[in-house]
């Protein structure tokens, strides 16, 4: 039986961001799906039980969404 090689993250974003049948407007669909997301968890993680479910704490997640934000809204500085 052969195993299933699985694409990694950076396999599958890179190949969404240039090959997609969609052009470079998925592209701005990427960008944006995770600006709001980032939005999103930046506003929760101020509620540590926020991720008590989860194995990442809330205050990981925000720090995540605070640098996703800032890459993407400070892309076009040096």
């Amino acid at each position: 039986m052969k195993a299933i090689k699985h694409k990694t993250n950076i396999q599958l974003v890179t190949e969404l961001m240039n090959n997609s049948a969609q052009g470079v407007l998925m592209q701005a669909f990427i960008i944006e799906a995770i600006a709001n997301y980032a939005e999103r968890v930046k506003e929760a993680s101020s509620n540590p039980s926020w991720a008590s479910g989860s194995f990442i704490s809330a205050e990981s997640w925000g720090k995540c969404a605070t640098e996703a934000l800032d890459a993407i809204t400070n892309r076009n500085k040096e």
